[in-house]
């Protein structure tokens, strides 16, 4: 089963690069869907760090728009988490 989902061009842009890394290190394509599902694996094995993640809040101006907050969400540690497999 699949589904469509949307996201933020910045969202996109951060998944784009780091399938390039991922495609580059393995040297074979990987999919997004391959990049998304091995994301939610390693989501769901550090699930006790993503319920800690405060939720962003939104602009009053944009409320669609997420909050600026840098070190939020763990983004730094992305590369780390997909390289540990």
């Amino acid at each position: 089963m699949t589904t469509t989902i949307k996201v933020s061009d910045e969202t996109k842009q951060r998944l784009d690069m780091i399938q390039a890394k991922i495609t580059l290190a393995r040297r074979r394509k990987v999919t997004l869907m391959e990049l998304i599902d091995t994301m939610t694996q390693i989501a769901l094995r550090h699930e006790d760090e993503l319920l800690q993640i405060e939720k962003p809040q939104r602009s009053e101006k944009n409320p669609d728009a997420p909050a600026d907050k840098p070190g939020r969400g763990g983004a730094g540690k992305a590369d780390e988490y997909v390289y540990e497999e």
